[in-house]
């Protein structure tokens, strides 16, 4: 069975929350088969590359494309997840060239600062928490954190302006040139619901200044920002990384904290296992209108307000647990490649993929008792796109045109710092190949390919692959499977001669190609 077009899926926000041509940069053709039978051999294709910024669009570079994880992996016991001995997790951040780790969602209004605390006890963040953090991040040099605080004192919890302040600047002082940002708070337009009662009847205007809710009267966003700024000189601050863009929390906040944050942060998730039914055609659907609405939003206002922004939390179907099968299987990768360059079609400063560590779930980086248990599908999407930024590349989306009929087939183009152009063909397909004549629109000698594929008997059966973690089969990039420790062996499988301009690829369906092109 083909994959075709279909409904675009609803999106809500949460946490662990014919032929034709397509528009420049963000090149696609959903459209449907001109006949039922599949076409192995390839359905043929162009994609014509202006070598010129796509207006609007996104710098590239390794921390583009991150990870978000849960604060209560700080705390994580018996072993530290984010301590200096976790060789594994250290290489498969380090692996990815760089990025940009959020420490937040969820847990984050769950866990009290308890600086005088043994460390690794449930509910509290302790200095020894902070320091095993700092001296794991340390070996992750590429990488810096935006660090959330507690805002709403949930379950039990404490927050305050004073634990807020005394926490940062602990934070601030391990962490150094390492730290990216604060931010307050987590959602904080779902404050009151079943996850915080006591903040029933919280409005954006009690969350900026505070004001009285069903537990009593809170400080807002402003207090703790004003005394993490008191106990931090120079003090960097996000927000306020609102769950969706339903109610314009991030555009509203952009405009009342211009000039006194650097990041406005905002989350985006196709749906909810527990609302929506999940398949994997739902989630390879492209282009996802709903996300291009938050991100057109976002960037009008960031564009208005001289604001950068940040999906600081992102993923497929959160509370991903049951069934499996949709957001842990490789399809996820494909989706994610399709995801990340539309997040850089529409300006964001960058995007980070959510995990919870379940690894029948979403996550990219599976684990147990803070022992790495996976590799997931979705860190091969991260890993296959990090082949553009070798050796700190950086990048900008170029304008791009594709033609084709009868392929799921997305392409996107990036002009690299080091001369090369790169382009990315994304085949969702599930019957044809696709056979692609890129003309990249300047001289060039020669192209390799880079592809990323599954294993499996069809090619919907190789969509459908969870990988060998969730006793499915191998996953491979550039022909080897990344290891637990971040160790990768593979490299590029074909060289090419381009003539002239022009060179053809040969994408197979349900697999992804980069083209670097020189």
């Amino acid at each position: 069975m083909r994959l075709t077009a279909i409904a675009g899926a609803a999106f809500i926000a949460g946490c662990g929350g014919g032929g034709g041509s397509g528009a420049a940069g963000d090149s696609s053709s959903a459209s449907g088969p001109t006949t039922p039978a599949a076409n192995a051999a390839g359905v043929a294709a162009t994609l014509n590359v202006q070598q010129q910024q796509v207006a609007g669009s996104a710098t590239l570079d390794p921390r583009f494309a991150s990870l978000s994880f849960e604060k209560s992996h700080i705390n994580t016991s018996p072993g530290v997840y984010f301590g200096p001995n976790n060789a594994s997790l250290i290489g498969l951040l380090n692996a990815l060239g760089g990025g940009v780790l959020r420490i937040g969602a969820n847990s984050v209004d769950r866990i009290t600062w308890t600086p005088a605390g043994a460390g690794q006890t449930s509910g509290q963040v302790a200095q020894n928490d902070v320091a095993n953090f700092a001296n794991f991040i340390k070996q992750c040099p590429k990488w810096s954190v935006i660090y959330a605080i507690n805002f709403a004192g949930a379950e039990g919890s404490s927050a305050s302006p004073a634990l807020a302040a005394s926490e940062a600047m602990y934070v601030s002082q391990q962490l150094g040139s390492q730290l990216l940002a604060f931010e307050i708070g987590n959602e904080p337009n779902l404050y009151g619901n079943s996850n915080t009662p006591g903040l029933a009847g919280m409005t954006y205007s009690i969350f900026l200044n505070g004001g009285t809710v069903s537990q009593g009267t809170i400080s807002g966003w402003n207090q703790f920002a004003s005394a993490i700024r008191g106990a931090v000189s120079g003090a960097v601050l996000s927000g306020p990384a609102a769950s969706d863009d339903t109610t314009s929390w991030a555009e509203n906040f952009a405009v009342s904290e211009a000039g006194g944050i650097a990041l406005m942060t905002e989350h985006y998730y196709i749906s909810n296992y527990s609302s929506a039914t999940p398949s994997i055609a739902g989630m390879l659907t492209y282009p996802d209108t709903n996300l291009v609405t938050a991100l057109q939003n976002l960037q009008a206002a960031s564009q208005k307000d001289s604001v950068p922004y940040r999906i600081s939390e992102c993923n497929s179907y959160f509370a991903s647990r049951n069934p499996a099968g949709v957001s842990n299987a490789f399809a996820a990768a494909l989706w994610a490649i399709d995801f990340i360059f539309t997040h850089a079609r529409w300006g964001a400063s960058g995007l980070n993929f959510h995990n919870n560590g379940t690894i029948a779930s979403y996550t990219a980086i599976g684990d147990s008792n803070g022992t790495v248990t996976a590799v997931q599908p979705l860190y091969y999407a991260l890993a296959f796109v990090s082949q553009i930024f070798a050796g700190d590349a950086t990048g900008t989306l170029l304008g791009s045109t594709l033609t084709v009929s009868g392929v799921a087939l997305s392409a996107f183009a990036v002009g690299a710092s080091n001369g090369a152009t790169y382009v990315v063909l994304n085949n969702k397909d599930t019957a044809n190949a696709a056979n692609v004549t890129i003309s990249v629109g300047k001289n060039a000698t020669q192209a390799t390919v880079t592809t990323l594929t599954s294993s499996g008997s069809s090619a919907t059966a190789q969509l459908a692959n969870t990988g060998i973690y969730n006793g499915g089969s191998a996953i491979t990039l550039g022909g080897a499977p990344v290891a637990l420790s971040g160790a990768w062996q593979g490299a590029a499988q074909q060289t090419l001669a381009v003539s002239g301009q022009s060179v053809t690829v040969s994408v197979a369906a349900a697999s992804a190609a980069l083209v670097r092109i020189s």
